[in-house]
């Protein structure tokens, strides 16, 4: 470009644009697998700090530390128990939370949470950010 204020300016809109929630260490909570073996379906995750989730399967990137996660489950018979509970996490930096309800017995309304850390192995090469879970 020839006008160097203009050249600036677009360079700046440019890294600005670019930039996003995956330009610094994150973590993310999602549903987990559901399990026989192990009494477990998937829960939804429903808000991250009372902020609505976009996806019930799978929060945006979000910041380390302490953090509210509200999940939610349901079975295919209607509501069991209580459908939410709000988990207080500590997100640990590149690492991904999978979220299951652990249902002892189908004909009873009791679940709990039961949260399952694994590293993000992109994230852990990209900050070289040490994971929970390893």
């Amino acid at each position: 470009m020839k006008n160097p204020l203009l050249a600036a300016v677009a360079a700046t809109f440019a890294a600005t644009a670019l930039a996003g929630p995956y330009d610094q260490p994150y973590a993310i909570v999602e549903s987990g697998s559901k399990s026989e073996v192990r009494k477990e379906v998937p829960a939804a995750v429903t808000k991250v700090d009372g902020a609505s989730t976009k996806n019930p399967r799978r929060s945006d990137p979000i910041p380390p530390g302490l953090h509210k996660v509200t999940v939610a489950f349901e079975s295919a018979k209607g509501q069991v128990g209580e459908r939410e509970r709000v988990l207080d996490m500590n997100l640990e930096p590149c690492t991904r939370y999978r979220v299951v309800a652990k249902v002892e017995n189908a004909t009873r309304p009791e679940w709990e949470p039961k949260v399952y850390p694994e590293p993000i192995g992109e994230c852990k090469k990209k900050f070289g950010t040490p994971a929970a879970g390893k």
